[in-house]
C-alpha cells in the first residue's frame, strides 16, 4: 500500500508551477495521492508544504533523462504499491520566435521536453498503469497541434506529435484497459 495508503494516484510532470500545479492541487483536494516532478525544486519544495507530505511525493525530475524516469517511477510505484490511476505529461517548454532566427539548441530543447519527454515518461510509466485498473495515460496538448502556427513552429509541430501518438496509443492501449487522451 505505501505511503499512498490505498488512495487513487496521479504522477505529474511539470507539477511545480502553472497547469501542472493546479492539477496537483485539484486531485490533492479530491483526497488522491500525488507525484509531483519537476526541474524546479524550490517549486516542488513549496508544493509539497502545500498538499502535506502525506499526501503527495516530489522530486526533480528532467523528463529527457530516461534513467531518472526510471528512478522516479520505481519510487512513485514503492509509495503507491505500484498504482498509477493517471499519468499526466505535462511538463512542457516553449521558445517562439521566427525559425530561421533561434538556436538550433533552443529547437532541439522544445523538441526533447515536448516530444521526446513524453515518449520516455509513457514508456517508462505503462508498466505501472497496466497494473491499474481504468488507468489514463494524458498528455498536454495545444490548440497549435490543430493547424502549424508561424512564431511557434516547433512548438506546434511538437503538440502535433503528441496528439499523434495519443490518438494511435489510445488504439493500442486498449488491450492493456489503459485509457489514453491529450
Amino acid at each position: 500500500m505505501g505511503q499512498a495508503k490505498g488512495r487513487k494516484s496521479i504522477f505529474i510532470t511539470g507539477a511545480a508551477s502553472g497547469m501542472g500545479r493546479e492539477t496537483a492541487r485539484l486531485f490533492r483536494e479530491k483526497g488522491w495521492f500525488v507525484g509531483g516532478y519537476d526541474v524546479n525544486a524550490q517549486g516542488l519544495k513549496d508544493l509539497e508544504a502545500e498538499l502535506g507530505e502525506e499526501n503527495c511525493l516530489v522530486r526533480t525530475l528532467d523528463v529527457t533523462d530516461r534513467a531518472d524516469f526510471q528512478a522516479a517511477f520505481a519510487e512513485f510505484g514503492a509509495a503507491t504499491g505500484g498504482r498509477l490511476d493517471l499519468l499526466y505529461n505535462n511538463a512542457g517548454i516553449g521558445k517562439g520566435g521566427p525559425f530561421a532566427d533561434q538556436a538550433f539548441e533552443d529547437v532541439m530543447a522544445v523538441v526533447q521536453v515536448n516530444f521526446v519527454g513524453v515518449l520516455i515518461g509513457i514508456h517508462e510509466g505503462i508498466k505501472l498503469l497496466k497494473a491499474t485498473p481504468n488507468s489514463l495515460c494524458f498528455t498536454t496538448s495545444s490548440s497549435s497541434a490543430t493547424f502549424g502556427m508561424a512564431g511557434i513552429a516547433v512548438y506546434s509541430a511538437t503538440k502535433h506529435a503528441v496528439k499523434g501518438l495519443s490518438e494511435a496509443l489510445s488504439v493500442e492501449f486498449k488491450a492493456y484497459g489503459v485509457r489514453v487522451a491529450d
